[in-house]
């Protein structure tokens, strides 16, 4: 209740500090984590980096765009939730107790980070192409139609 408070009394939030909530859809409360944490390897924070301005850029085009509720809710999940959340399980493991994770998977607790984030990065890459999709094909509509109503006979789209 006091999260909604104070979303309702903050200044306007821009694309990059939060997605659209959907009405009725509850949403659990955002996990506060520092991704330039030293803790975490140089190449996690550039993955994470890049995931992060993926999910500025998708959240603007949601802003103009029609998209699926289920779309919004994993790009809201994914920066409030799931990533703070894996950055900050990888952190919490005493460093003396990485290599069980080893000798359990044969994987090191890094490479397994930037594994999951990799899934991450290819679930966001698979939102901007269906976003961009879209912006396609409302241009290529838009295209048909002037060819259309003002007779463009090199319309490359027909």
């Amino acid at each position: 209740m006091f999260d909604r408070l104070s979303r309702l009394f903050a200044p306007a939030s821009t694309p990059s500090e939060t997605l659209p909530s959907l009405p009725g859809v509850p949403t659990p409360p955002p996990v506060a984590f520092d991704f330039e944490d030293d803790r975490l390897p140089d190449g996690a924070r550039v993955k994470i980096r890049r995931i992060l301005a993926c999910l500025d850029e998708a959240a603007g085009a949601i802003q103009r765009e029609q998209v699926p509720g289920f779309t919004r809710v994993d790009m809201e999940q994914m920066r409030e939730i799931h990533l703070p959340k894996l950055a900050r399980s990888y952190i919490e493991i005493p460093s003396g107790y990485r290599g069980d994770i080893f000798r359990r998977t044969g994987r090191s607790a890094s490479f397994i980070l930037m594994e999951s984030l990799d899934q991450m990065q290819t679930r966001m890459d698979d939102i901007l192409k269906n976003l961009a999709q879209s912006d396609i094909d409302a241009f290529t509509e838009n295209v048909q139609f002037i060819g259309q109503r003002y007779g463009d006979e090199d319309n490359p789209f027909r």
